[in-house]
């Protein structure tokens, strides 16, 4: 146990995710279940889980030119260089196909700014805000219907809790809308599907859809969001038994934000459908302890009216069992 600490010490000092989007979508609060692909495995009876990961997410970089005829066209424009999120999440195996878990994280942004367009003067103001903070916090529930000669599938439920820092202000006073918050102050729901089943004696498969349930706070309701993957692994380890082992895999993740309401009108410059190619690697210490490194690159990005768009993101987690 002290070495598995000390492990789960180290990784969290080098793990690092990218988690980038677009004006109103880029905070944890637009956060589903995740970015990556779910699993239809479940812990066995009066197991643990026990996950430390780290999302990097690199934007688009705007020049000033740039900023200003964003704010001109849409009125507003957020925007920021990077963001951090460190999340820890505990499962626990309740009986034979049911488990339970909960989540929850520090969201850190790297000069996080709002450019506002004066139409009377047609200057842009930029006015800086500080978002960091802890965010909100999930329960969810996964209970696996089926297992056969198919593979395995299961269901996946989850209450988001309004845990998190979601009254921020910028330096002119004004509060900061909750998608670009730690927090949305809004108690959300998650409901989806999940599939693995083995191709060959090494390699896997696993999809998953998952919808994102979004309620309103402050007349102010973050759009509902769909999130669904692929992923194919393939180990490289010859021996399932022999550990030390090595994974390779590549995932597609696609990703639509519908478009969030304030005081009951949409915002025409919310939400957009992102599609990310992953390629990763997986290196498993020992049966109960693995490192996963993944790079998710947007090979298509249709987001509406004036959005930043993501660069790329990068992921980094460690998960053990005991």
């Amino acid at each position: 146990m002290r070495t598995t600490i000390r492990a789960l010490r180290t990784a969290l000092a080098f793990s690092v995710v990218v988690c980038l989007t677009a004006r109103a979508d880029h905070g944890p609060g637009t956060s589903g279940g995740g970015a990556t692909t779910q699993s239809g495995e479940t812990l066995k009876p009066r197991e643990f889980s026990f996950d430390v990961r780290l999302e990097y997410t690199e934007f688009d970089n705007v020049s000033s030119e740039g900023i200003e005829s964003k704010a001109a066209t849409a009125g507003a424009f957020d925007l920021l260089d990077r963001s951090f999120l460190y999340t820890v999440s505990v499962g626990y195996g309740i009986i034979e196909n049911w488990q339970a878990s909960i989540s929850i994280g520090y969201y850190e942004a790297v000069n996080p700014r709002e450019a506002e367009f004066d139409p009377g003067t047609g200057e842009t103001e930029i006015l800086t805000f500080n978002p960091d903070g802890v965010t909100d916090l999930w329960l969810t529930t996964k209970y696996r219907f089926y297992r056969g000669p198919w593979g395995q599938f299961a269901a996946l439920g989850g209450v988001k809790f309004p845990t998190g820092e979601d009254d921020v202000r910028n330096s002119a006073g004004e509060r900061v809308e909750p998608s670009a918050t730690a927090g949305s102050g809004s108690f959300d729901g998650i409901a989806g599907l999940a599939h693995s089943r083995w191709l060959t004696s090494r390699m896997t498969l696993d999809a998953s859809a998952l919808y994102t349930f979004r309620t309103e706070h402050d007349d102010f309701k973050l759009g509902d969001r769909i999130d669904a993957g692929v992923a194919v692994a393939y180990r490289l380890t010859e021996d399932i038994e022999k550990y030390p082992q090595l994974s390779v895999f590549t995932e597609a993740n696609l990703r639509h934000l519908f478009k969030s309401e304030e005081e009951g009108e949409r915002d025409p410059n919310t939400g957009g459908t992102v599609l990310f190619l992953s390629p990763g690697v997986r290196f498993s210490v020992h049966r109960d302890v693995a490192l996963t490194f993944s790079a998710q690159f947007p090979v298509f990005q249709d987001l509406n009216g004036t959005q930043l768009e993501t660069d790329f993101r990068v992921l980094a987690a460690l998960t053990a069992t005991f």
